[in-house]
Parts: C-alpha cells; sequence; structure tokens
C-alpha cells in the first residue's frame, strides 16, 4: 500500500517498509523483523544491527503500518 506523509511517501507491504522523501532524495527500507513502533511518541524505528533511524509520524500512520505488518507499537 502506498500512503502519502508530509514530506513523501510509505510503501508498506506485510514484509517491508520503505520511506522515500524525494525532497531529501533519500529512500530508506526496513525488513519487518527490523521494525518497531514505539506508540506513545508515534515513531516508526528501524534497527537492522549497524543501521539505525527512526521518523516520526501520525498515529493514523502508525496504526495503519501496524495493521499491514501485523506488528503492534510498543
Amino acid at each position: 500500500m502506498v500512503v502519502d506523509i508530509e514530506h513523501g511517501k510509505l510503501i508498506v507491504t506485510a514484509h517491508e517498509v520503505v520511506i522515500k522523501l524525494p525532497a531529501m532524495k533519500l529512500s530508506m527500507q526496513v525488513q519487518s523483523d527490523s521494525l518497531q513502533m514505539i506508540a506513545d511518541a508515534n515513531v516508526l524505528v528501524a534497527d537492522a544491527g549497524d543501521v539505525r533511524w527512526s521518523l516520526p509520524l501520525s498515529a493514523q500512520h502508525i496504526a495503519l503500518i501496524s495493521d499491514i505488518t501485523g506488528i503492534q507499537p510498543q
């Protein structure tokens, strides 16, 4: 599923999330098993060993990612 966010797009499947931020010419990808969501702060966190990034999102986007990936926000 493709979802518009403030500065780009989220592409969400059951197995991965891709974030595209064209203004910064940036694309970030995370496999679902390296994904966390922090519900209180509405933050998507990717932690794949040596690479870690986070992205604040709306509560609706966190809920949508949770529904598609099956990962519950903590």
